[in-house]
């Protein structure tokens, strides 16, 4: 598996808050100004139909990214590619490149 062959640039969304006149705090995504470069990986196929804890059905993450990028942290980005917006479920920065574990968002939550 070499992650050049597929990597491709995205655009990086960062949640940022802040304040309106009124005094109330909203949160709302700002897109960054560089480009990342990231690999993606389908991997919901693998893992649709895992136990849980409960015994329940869970399903665990869409996509696997691999990007040298290990400034990224769960929850706190997203990434879009133009036709999809990942959300960032979790980030795993040991190693050479970093491990993003994505989701896809549907109807651009």
């Amino acid at each position: 598996m070499n992650p050049r062959r597929k990597q491709q640039k995205v655009t990086l969304l960062k949640k940022e808050t802040t304040e309106s006149p009124s005094g109330a705090i909203r949160e709302s995504w700002v897109k960054q100004e560089q480009p990342i470069s990231v690999s993606l990986y389908d991997q919901s196929a693998q893992n649709q139909l895992t136990l849980g804890p409960s015994g329940a059905r869970v399903k665990q993450y869409d996509y696997l990214g691999l990007t040298p990028n290990k400034t990224l942290t769960a929850d706190n980005y997203r990434l879009s590619d133009g036709t999809k917006t990942y959300r960032l479920k979790g980030v795993n920065n040991e190693g050479r490149l970093a491990q993003l574990f994505l989701v896809v968002l549907e109807n651009g939550e």
